[in-house]
């Protein structure tokens, strides 16, 4: 995807757009802070919630467990353990369609995945496993 075309329309939709070298460009939408990571594919497009709860070594199981389960129930999105922080990534193949459609819904489902990953650690959506306490971590 054209990064210009897809930044003229994040600073159309009211955005303030800043660059992260190495990253991207990182925005806030309605408190979540996200970035847009411009692929050399023309036809690929990524956004990301970065950042979203910390993976320890007392919680690692139980995270990923909660990452599964959310990648099982929801669509568009994906929830990956990036080093030592959960991110959140929506990836679209651009097929044709108005952009301006594609990147609210990116967002949109960006803060619902989010939402969802933080119900399922607080219990919420899954039986929390008897080897976990309700903070996540392992008794």
């Amino acid at each position: 995807m054209d990064k210009n075309e897809v930044l003229e329309k994040l600073e159309v939709l009211g955005f303030d757009i800043e660059e992260v070298p190495d990253f991207g460009y990182i925005f806030k939408f309605e408190g979540l802070t996200l970035l847009y990571m411009p692929d050399d594919d023309e036809d690929f497009l990524r956004f990301a919630a970065p950042n979203v709860f910390d993976v320890t070594d007392e919680n690692r199981a139980f995270v990923l467990e909660v990452v599964n389960e959310t990648n099982l129930t929801i669509k568009y999105s994906k929830v990956c353990a990036y080093g030592e922080q959960v991110w959140v990534f929506y990836e679209y193949r651009m097929f044709g369609g108005e952009l301006e459609d594609i990147i609210e819904h990116s967002l949109y489902l960006l803060r619902a995945t989010v939402a969802l990953f933080h119900r399922k650690v607080e219990g919420s959506d899954i039986e929390v496993n008897e080897n976990y306490d309700e903070k996540g971590e392992e008794s």
